[in-house]
């Protein structure tokens, strides 16, 4: 539970930072990574769940690869992998409902959010913070 604390807090922290300056301060996904692993890793070999620690790393690594390949090839900023592979850490004990209801959350704001930048002018140039989509993704994933 301690790790889960730490990690979603850290996942609010880091999605609040990205919607008012558009950056993700790497300090704080630094951190609160290595914290939350910690914690987890802890957590998890004392109770024995080696399945849940395995799981929440290949989380971590295919959330960050996903994020890498749409920083390289769509646009998204390189503190979004970061944050997605902070996000990856808590996905252990995830179900395949809460992940695919994190998958439509995300879309669902993703795509809301590039609306609403073309309807105020924007154009397919125009950014937009992607860490507070990811961040309800992955608490909505961690927690259904």
């Amino acid at each position: 539970m301690p790790a889960l604390m730490v990690w979603g807090c850290a996942l609010v922290a880091a999605a609040s930072c990205d919607a008012v300056t558009q950056r993700i301060p790497t300090p704080l996904v630094r951190q609160a990574a290595v914290g939350t692993g910690v914690l987890l890793t802890v957590g998890l070999v004392v109770d024995g769940g080696w399945r849940g620690l395995l799981l929440s790393g290949v989380a971590a690594a295919a959330a960050g690869a996903v994020l890498l390949l749409c920083w390289r090839f769509a646009g998204a900023g390189f503190g979004d992998v970061r944050l997605a592979a902070l996000g990856g850490l808590g996905l252990g004990h995830a179900t395949h409902r809460g992940l695919l209801l994190a998958f439509i959350a995300f879309t669902v704001i993703t795509v809301t959010q590039a609306v609403i930048t073309l309807m105020r002018g924007g154009d397919r140039q125009s950014t937009f913070p992607y860490g507070p989509a990811l961040a309800v993704g992955f608490l909505l994933a961690a927690t259904l």
